[in-house]
């Protein structure tokens, strides 16, 4: 009876210590989201440093909570601390291994580090796992893109445009490989895309007087930069400068065959001037009198010549 006793009294302490271990980790689950709903409130003010500490809070609460490690991550991109945003996002990783979009943060974030290759493995993953989410697409684009191959970051941005054809950053950044290719024509519908969704970009407005330049088209160019620097005065395109040489080299061009031209026309029209055909009528004329005029003489002279030797005769 004692022994039945003690197991019932067991029994009890177990479920006693399991209903407060609940209801401290409970209580631990809470305090920690509230925590991260203050990091959430420091983030949105752009107060990253006060966010760290909040999600830092809530880990020590709840080291498995995968959300506060992946907005600890967000919040370390924010600052540029890179490096130890990979850690923040690999911790959320270990714990949640095919969530794509953690996949594709830390992809960012070595991509941010000059990681390309451990980018590039890591937005291979999250594309096939989630192949409809634009952050991964347009990282993947722009891993391609710093890997020189082109073809593939195009095919990458365009599937990005698939999921938000109103980025203009991404149809910006599709122009740049287009015209890495130098296929002008799509560059140039890409760039006014990106100016028909957002048009005070001087980034995009030099990019698109770059592909003129490229194409020989010095006026559409320069019109170009002119409007990249009207938005951002700070901002000189780099072949500017080029393209007002250019333009003034080729007026003086223009100039100079006009010039050659008038001269050329007044020399030709000495050296291409020709008789009407009444003159050369004339001339065939003359001649013809020339040559009957000098048979007669030749005549005449013969019959004189024979007169005179039958005169001759006769007197003998």
């Amino acid at each position: 009876m004692a022994r039945h006793h003690c197991v019932i009294f067991l029994f009890f302490l177990i479920c006693l210590c399991g209903i407060i271990c609940g209801a401290y980790a409970a209580e631990n689950i809470q305090d920690a989201t509230v925590w991260i709903n203050k990091g959430k409130d420091a983030l949105k003010n752009k107060d990253y440093i006060s966010a760290i500490a909040a999600y830092d809070q809530a880990l020590l609460l709840d080291q498995y909570y995968t959300e506060g490690w992946k907005l600890r991550g967000d919040a370390l991109m924010e600052l540029q601390r890179y490096a130890e945003a990979v850690e923040a996002y690999d911790r959320a990783i270990s714990i949640d291994k095919t969530n794509a979009d953690l996949l594709g943060k830390k992809g960012r974030a070595h991509f941010s580090l000059g990681n390309y290759q451990e980018a590039l493995e890591l937005f291979t993953r999250a594309v096939s796992l989630n192949p409809n989410q634009f952050q991964n697409q347009d990282g993947y684009g722009d891993v391609l893109s710093a890997l020189n191959r082109f073809s593939e970051a195009d095919y990458a941005y365009g599937n990005a445009l698939k999921i938000d054809p109103k980025n203009n950053e991404t149809w910006n950044k599709k122009g740049e490989v287009l015209a890495k290719m130098y296929r002008n024509n799509e560059a140039l519908v890409a760039y006014n895309k990106s100016i028909e969704i957002y048009p005070d970009s001087a980034e995009v407005w030099n990019n698109l007087g770059s592909v003129y330049y490229s194409m020989g088209n010095m006026q559409k160019a320069l019109m170009a930069f002119e409007k990249a620097i009207s938005l951002d005065e700070s901002y000189i395109p780099k072949k500017y400068s080029d393209t007002l040489s250019r333009i003034a080299k080729d007026t003086n061009s223009e100039k100079q065959v006009a010039h050659q031209s008038n001269v050329t026309g007044k020399t030709d029209m000495y050296e291409n001037f020709t008789l009407p055909p009444s003159i050369y009528v004339l001339n065939y004329v003359m001649i013809i009198i020339g040559i009957t005029a000098i048979l007669a003489i030749s005549i005449l002279r013969f019959i004189r010549r024979k007169g005179e030797e039958t005169r001759d005769k006769d007197q003998e």
